[in-house]
């Protein structure tokens, strides 16, 4: 159910509420695995909403703030799966998770001068109260396993008792004619989880900053970019408990501890609409051939990377 109407002549006002209901009833075979548990059961519900409101005082300036919570009761995954995350661990079901909810709020602010240069800038803060997060677990009192033939460190998704993630973006856009435009975004994010006797660590899911900046000419049928896309960098210190112990994915920095650099690339796209039915593109990808890894992916991306495509509407 949503709603949206007028509180002022330059103020509106949006907002909705939504109810969320997950069941879940799993058994488990222990012939395969030998649990001390055979089964788990989730009956849970929620009420989730959200309310907003702009304010336009002028054409130059207009403000934004937004409120709203979020529920998200674990999934068949989370109490019912067993999988190796990583070289020496291994995630068991865990049947006493609880749901974890969301309260966030957001404020903004843009600014348009006569549509030739556009700023926006919005900060954001959400709490998360029994976060559902992987960490060191025990079954029977044993923290470590053989699994699969080697001695694996047992692990599971938890409920911690609270995490908050909080952050800022920024974007510019720059008409320098009708034909030549330049954008530039920009966002930084911070996280951590807490656990009952407050201990802080930062959450896997909270990434580098990073953002993109773009030069694009546009003029009849024909349209050129230049962009760069980039990411800043975690030291070992920034990252998550659980991303420390994953040497695998990362670079090593100088004391031979895993780390995230920072990258950027630059590419290169054309388009060309030959027609309203044909349209023809290309893009050169990281143009400059640097190695780099998107954050807690473990792949390395693409090298120098050409893409042609048409695409044909009938």
């Amino acid at each position: 159910m949503s709603t949206q109407f007028a509180l002022a002549k330059n103020i509106s006002f949006l907002g909705g509420l939504r109810y969320s209901h997950i069941i879940i009833d799993a058994q488990f075979d222990t012939s395969l695995f030998d649990l001390p548990f055979t089964e788990a059961t989730i009956n849970t519900g929620a009420l989730t909403g959200t309310a907003g409101v702009t304010w336009n005082p002028n054409q130059t300036l207009g403000w934004r703030l937004n409120l709203g919570t979020a529920f998200r009761a674990p999934n068949i995954d989370d109490v019912g799966k067993v999988f190796d995350s990583e070289p020496g661990s291994v995630v068991v079901p865990n049947p006493d998770l609880k749901p974890e909810y969301a309260y966030n709020a957001d404020i903004g602010v843009s600014l348009n001068f006569d549509t030739v240069v556009k700023l926006d800038f919005a900060g954001f803060y959400t709490i998360l109260e029994d976060a559902l997060i992987r960490r060191d677990f025990s079954l029977d009192g044993e923290s470590q396993i053989v699994y699969q033939g080697e001695l694996s460190t047992i692990q599971a998704i938890q409920n911690a008792s609270r995490a908050q993630v909080y952050g800022f973006e920024a974007g510019i856009a720059i008409a320098f004619s009708k034909e030549l435009k330049l954008s530039s975004q920009y966002n930084i994010t911070k996280g951590f989880a807490q656990d009952q006797q407050g201990t802080k660590e930062a959450l896997r899911h909270a990434a580098p900053a990073y953002g993109n900046t773009k030069l694009i000419y546009n003029k009849a049928k024909l349209t050129l970019a230049t962009f760069v896309e980039y990411n800043g960098q975690f030291d070992f210190e920034d990252l998550a408990p659980s991303q420390q112990n994953n040497a695998f994915l990362y670079a090593a920095d100088q004391n031979g501890n895993p780390y995230a650099p920072k990258w950027h690339t630059l590419n290169f796209s054309a388009q060309y609409k030959y027609s309203k039915s044909l349209q023809l593109n290309a893009t050169l990808e990281n143009i400059t051939d640097k190695r780099y890894r998107p954050y807690s992916s473990g792949l390395s991306a693409p090298g120098r990377n050409l893409i042609v495509a048409a695409t044909y509407t009938f």
